[in-house]
């Protein structure tokens, strides 16, 4: 891992700061405006920040057993968060289609899904690269495929927001399903990860 020690930190850090830009431009606008989808993204987006700051030291570490208890807490609680966040986002959809057609979204949407995937589409691909050298690295690959996947229905449902006022209500409702899903995968491999190497040497992740 020593090799590869160098660029996978470096990921970690253009991670944590890429989701805190624009996880924080995302949910500023979209509490601003009324956009449920944009600020379900940006909250989803700055949850991933201790994660990567996490891995970041266990990268420092050589990827050991040391700090592998914290990982594992982070996770669990990145697990309980991603689903409280898809519960408020559902809520907020369904009270919105509720309430009738509400104003088109605006293009403040179209243009951090569009910079998200610019950003996350090489990240995803630099990281896959890595994927193999240790099982850590593999799941923080994922975990930045799901914010690629988040970026391009964060954009599908901005397009559609240009002529239906529905669209971004039922995008919140897809998003909601997505964190969801997230987050109850996450809890189910970290519950499976820590029995698996619960008296595991080194090469744990």
């Amino acid at each position: 891992m020593k090799a590869d020690a160098s660029p996978a930190v470096r990921l970690t850090l253009l991670s944590a700061g890429a989701d805190l830009i624009l996880g924080g431009a995302a949910l500023w606008l979209g509490l601003s405006e009324g956009a449920i989808a944009l600020w379900g993204v940006g909250g989803a987006s700055l949850l991933q920040i201790p994660p990567a700051l996490s891995l970041r030291g266990r990268i420092l570490d050589g990827l050991g057993n040391r700090g592998l208890d914290r990982e594992r807490l982070v996770l669990r609680t990145l697990s309980h968060l991603l689903r409280l966040l898809a519960l408020g986002l559902a809520l907020a959809a369904v009270l919105a289609l509720r309430e009738g057609p509400g104003m088109r979204v605006g293009f403040s949407t179209l243009g951090v899904a569009i910079l998200s995937l610019a950003f996350q589409v090489p990240l995803w691909i630099a990281k896959r690269r890595l994927a193999g050298v240790h099982p850590a690295l593999g799941w923080d690959a994922d975990r930045t495929r799901a914010l690629l996947e988040r970026a391009a229905l964060l954009l599908a449902g901005g397009l559609l927001g240009l002529w239906f006022p529905w669209a971004d209500a039922i995008t919140g409702l897809a998003l909601a399903l997505h964190l969801f899903i997230q987050g109850q995968g996450l809890a189910k491999g970290t519950a499976l990860r820590a029995a698996a190497c619960g008296g595991c040497g080194s090469g744990c992740g």
